[in-house]
């Protein structure tokens, strides 16, 4: 979901978003989140955003540390989660069902509508 992010980021000029990708979980490198979310002392939210369900994927165990860390970088900052609702599989099965999902992820991630996402 990476690079669906920074395409649409890009096509669309979001310059005032930043795009963190965490690709080590365990140990939690806490450290290194702090150093780059203190690069960003006038951030309003972090969102995390994976394209598992909400139940499935990384969410449920980085949510308490992710809050946590930004809470004490960015005390003023809310913690939102970005993607697919809560499943009993992985995946929905339909390719055009995905792709709205994927659509709707993507702009939640980006704080932009579902409408400029399919016009850029």
């Amino acid at each position: 979901v990476y690079y669906d992010l920074l395409e649409k980021r890009r096509e669309l000029g979001l310059e005032q978003v930043a795009i963190v990708r965490v690709e080590q979980l365990y140990p939690y490198p806490e450290a290194r989140l702090r150093n780059v979310l203190s690069q960003y002392p006038n951030a309003q939210m972090v969102k995390w955003c994976q394209e598992e369900p909400q139940n499935q994927g990384a969410w449920s165990f980085i949510a308490p540390l992710l809050y946590s860390t930004v809470h004490d970088v960015l005390p003023t900052v809310a913690v939102r989660y970005a993607g697919r609702v809560a499943s009993a599989a992985p995946a929905c099965g339909s390719p055009s069902l995905h792709a709205r999902q994927q659509t709707a992820l993507i702009a939640d991630a980006l704080g932009i509508s579902t409408e400029q996402q399919g016009e850029a």
